[in-house]
């Protein structure tokens, strides 16, 4: 979705989101911090609050692919509105999926896997790029190599997807390391795909370092969840020690991302 990181309304929404995902991610940290025998009350009404503050930065995610859509609408450019529509698809199905998480303090086990197919059309969309820049390339030797790293970046939203689908049944260890591996694993290659990008001189943008170093955050964030869950904890104290360690690696990839994107927006506005 090119429109979305060209147009300085869509990338303002963007920022929010990071913005609300930031304190969302906040609370959890606070929520974990307080997991005790004594305290699960607390713990349970923060990591409650933590949810909804998740969606509605979801949900501002879904304002911005929306706003850029609506842009191509106006411009009457209605192949990359189509695929904005199916961006917004896909976006609606991570919001749905938290908000069935919210809605449930946590407990849907649906919640992951409609989020997961959200992030699985995504990643689709990335596929048919891959697809339209393998057939240019192929009628026009000359023109850049870039139809690798599309589908790289496919791929790696493809395996983000079904780690995250893994979070359904993450109480257990085995999927919960899964989960965690094939989501640090799905990061990876976005970020890879991103930095082969930059390094070949597609991507020039001053927000590109920070992305990458979020990525790398996430990538981190994710394989520290797959730690916890593999580990087994004396007790809940200890338990909610690790869980605020994969939560601080979370807030920090979201306030790094967050920064690439207003990075991004100051060179919009200018």
């Amino acid at each position: 979705m090119d429109t979305i990181v060209t147009s300085l309304k869509p990338m303002l929404l963007v920022v929010v989101a990071a913005v609300v995902f930031v304190l969302g991610t906040a609370f959890l940290i606070a929520s974990d911090a307080t997991l005790t025998p004594t305290s699960l009350g607390a713990s349970s009404d923060l990591g409650q609050a933590a949810r909804w503050l998740q969606f509605v930065a979801a949900a501002c995610a879904l304002a911005a692919v929306c706003a850029a859509g609506w842009e191509l609408v106006l411009r009457s450019q209605w192949a990359a509105a189509a695929e904005a529509a199916a961006a917004a698809a896909g976006t609606l199905l991570i919001a749905v999926g938290l908000l069935a998480a919210a809605a449930s303090d946590g407990s849907s086990a649906a919640a992951p896997v409609t989020g997961a197919v959200g992030i699985g059309i995504w990643a689709l969309l990335v596929l048919s790029r891959a697809a339209r820049a393998s057939l240019a390339e192929q009628g026009a030797p000359a023109r850049p190599q870039q139809a690798q790293l599309w589908l790289a970046a496919a791929v790696g939203l493809f395996v983000l997807a079904i780690g995250y689908g893994f979070t359904s049944a993450a109480s257990s260890p085995g999927p919960g390391i899964a989960a965690g591996v094939l989501e640090a694993a799905g990061t990876a290659a976005l970020a890879g795909s991103l930095a082969a990008a930059r390094g070949r001189g597609y991507l020039g943008s001053r927000p590109v370092p920070g992305a990458l170093a979020g990525l790398a955050l996430l990538a981190a964030s994710f394989l520290a969840a797959a730690v916890v869950a593999g580990l087994a904890f004396g007790t809940l104290t200890a338990l909610g020690a690790g869980l605020a360690v994969t939560a601080a690696l979370e807030l920090a990839a979201a306030v790094v991302l967050g920064l690439a994107a207003w990075t991004r927006v100051r060179e919009l506005y200018r």
